[in-house]
């Protein structure tokens, strides 16, 4: 009898695999990457499409995003100030605009509770990382994403797709008394982690890591309609 295929969860977080991410371009959808190496805690994060010449580039320290950097993902406004007619506390304003937005409003208008007025307050605005997959550091949409009858899987790179095919594929499931409940293993949903869903979850990871190895330049026009129904 063929011994179980076993795995540990050694605590690791996403994180890891945020050096080279697969993306592709927001202007063009052509795939590329988001180099990011990590130096002393900082990563300088860039991307060049070898399509249309997009240049992106974002510096990042400790998790947070650079305020100067480049940014393509869903932003989010936020700011308070008291009413400009009955000094209610507070007008607030949280809004998050889906896309990169093409002017990033400087003052939003918000209507008191207590007088039913308007008022400009200012904003700040931050990059919204949110649910949903994403390339972390430029916002740049995900080229390793694969839908199932069960929910989205996605990837950032080869060694993400290889850790969650070592995962799935374990009927031997471990974890190290320091990984905690931050890792990436233990983040994942739960459908993910279900035996049922084992041959369904190889399949599509089988069906990522082809993409890598191919050149699905065309694929991503058509096939996301066609992949929604695999599974």
């Amino acid at each position: 009898m063929d011994a179980p295929l076993r795995h540990i969860d050694d605590g690791h977080g996403l994180w890891r695999y945020a050096g080279l991410i697969e993306v592709r371009c927001p202007r063009c959808a052509r795939p590329g990457q988001v180099r990011a190496p990590r130096e002393d805690g900082h990563r300088e994060a860039r991307f060049a499409c070898s399509g249309c010449g997009l240049h992106a580039a974002t510096a990042s320290c400790c998790g947070l995003h650079a305020a100067h950097g480049d940014w393509y993902g869903p932003v989010r406004v936020y700011g308070r100030r008291p009413c400009g007619y009955c000094g209610h506390q507070w007008l607030s304003v949280n809004r998050v605009f889906e896309g990169r937005p093409t002017h990033t409003p400087q003052r939003v208008d918000a209507r008191c509770p207590s007088c039913a007025r308007e008022s400009a307050v200012d904003v700040q605005a931050h990059p919204h990382r949110g649910h949903e997959p994403r390339d972390p550091h430029l916002g740049l949409p995900l080229r390793l994403l694969e839908p199932t009858r069960c929910g989205l899987l996605w990837a950032y790179n080869a060694q993400h797709l290889d850790e969650l095919r070592r995962y799935v594929a374990a009927s031997q499931r471990e974890r190290m008394r320091s990984a905690g409940n931050a890792s990436m293993i233990s983040r994942l949903p739960a459908w993910m982690k279900l035996a049922r869903h084992r041959t369904l979850m190889l399949k599509a990871l089988e069906r990522m890591s082809a993409r890598l190895d191919g050149d699905d330049d065309g694929a991503h026009a058509g096939g996301s309609s066609a992949r929604q129904r695999r599974g």
